[in-house]
């Protein structure tokens, strides 16, 4: 009883120690530097890194929205980063299944498989409460996106705008949903990542970048200007928008 103890105090004072480590001003500098670039490329923490960075720059108020959580650690990643762009009025939104991935379509090239990347709601929400993200600048929506991402949800986030969009869902039967919901939120501004843009060996009519063109043929106002490529098969963009107000601002 003694031993267990000891060694509850000391993971206790671990997590203690990094927690004031990663919350102070100087390791934030140090985890963005290693974290933004490796093996020659801009990693996806690195990405999203950029991405508070030139929205806060270009004042482009708005949340933080990714889909696709996983274990969280990329959401967590965000968290710090608006804390150290003094972007403390972003709040994360966060879409997950919890339940890995959906049905699967066979077709040629896939890569994917039914529940894969599932991690429990608990098990993120632990992680960040561990690294002492508050509850309060957060909120995880859990759902398949066909079924989460729906008008009761919309009514939720009145009044949000985006300034970070990250998709990480994979297949275009999840991101066909994503980009719908999304359409409402997206302003002059704000980055879009998709992260497995170049998967099924770059084809434009598989995958998130079959979505994407499908929902920018419907949508002839917003244009989606390519930013940065980043990890290994992601590609972000910038948005613009003709009905917005800072285009018409910048027409006149």
């Amino acid at each position: 009883m003694l031993l267990q103890a000891r060694r509850l105090r000391a993971t206790l004072m671990i997590r203690t120690t990094v927690r004031r480590a990663l919350n102070s001003l100087p390791a934030l500098k140090l985890l963005h530097a290693w974290q933004s670039f490796g093996e020659g490329h801009m990693s996806e923490r690195g990405m999203v890194s950029q991405a508070i960075g030139i929205t806060t720059l270009n004042r482009v108020e708005g949340d933080y929205f990714e889909f696709g959580l996983f274990y969280g650690r990329l959401f967590l990643h965000a968290w710090l980063m608006t804390r150290l762009r003094d972007a403390r009025n972003m709040h994360l939104w966060g879409f997950d299944s919890f339940q890995g991935l959906p049905d699967v379509i066979p077709r040629e090239g896939e890569i994917w498989y039914k529940g894969q990347f599932a991690c429990s709601e608990e098990n993120v929400r632990r992680g960040l409460r561990q690294m002492g993200v508050p509850d309060s600048a957060y909120t995880l929506v859990p759902g398949f996106y066909d079924q989460s991402l729906n008008e009761q949800q919309h009514r939720k986030m009145a009044g949000r705008k985006a300034a970070v969009v990250y998709v990480d869902c994979d297949l275009y039967e999840s991101t066909v949903p994503v980009l719908a919901f999304m359409e409402r939120y997206l302003q002059t501004g704000t980055v879009v990542c998709f992260d497995d843009y170049y998967c099924y060996r770059g084809a434009p009519d598989q995958g998130e970048q079959r979505a994407i063109a499908e929902f920018l043929e419907r949508h002839p106002e917003i244009t989606f200007n390519r930013y940065i490529s980043f990890g290994i098969a992601g590609q972000s963009f910038m948005v613009h928008r003709k009905d917005s107000p800072a285009a018409t601002r910048d027409s006149k």
